[in-house]
């Protein structure tokens, strides 16, 4: 065997013990988010939030901007805390890039940055959730007055 098969032997061998390592312990960080998800659910809040982890310009170009954030939101149907990045530039703002995934479909990278961050993410849920509600409170009686208007028309054209 050629010394660089051997090499490379060794060396996949040493990277499928370090893919094996990474994937136990990414699981190990999914499980506490997991858990969280299930009890937000429970709550059927219905409610999208995000909150930055960070953010910045373009130190050339300030009108570029970009950001990473951690969220709670609806990704294919199912909601999650979930992890963002979002790029684009204030001139142009009808072509933001924005990639998102739930937390434990993220980049690795990404997921390590944000963990810290949850904490924040709940405190925005309940501002956001208070907000939503006091929205909702505000137009109740706009769809109780259109309801009644509509019922009455109804009923007078059954006469």
């Amino acid at each position: 065997m050629y010394a660089a098969g051997a090499r490379t032997k060794v060396s996949f061998q040493q990277l499928a013990e370090a893919a094996k390592n990474i994937n136990s312990v990414s699981d190990e960080l999914g499980k506490p988010i997991e858990s969280l998800d299930v009890g937000l659910k429970k709550l059927n809040l219905g409610v999208t939030a995000w909150t930055p982890i960070v953010e910045g310009q373009d130190e050339y170009e300030p009108e570029r901007y970009w950001s990473r954030d951690i969220g709670y939101t609806k990704i294919d149907g199912k909601w999650g805390i979930a992890l963002r990045t979002v790029s684009g530039d204030y001139r142009d703002p009808d072509h933001e890039r924005v990639e998102a995934w739930l937390f434990n479909d993220a980049p690795r990278w990404l997921r390590i940055e944000g963990i810290d961050f949850v904490p924040d993410l709940i405190e925005k849920l309940i501002e956001e959730t208070n907000k939503t509600a006091t929205r909702i409170k505000e137009r109740v009686s706009d769809a109780q007055e259109l309801a009644a208007a509509v019922n009455e028309l109804a009923a007078g054209k059954k006469k």
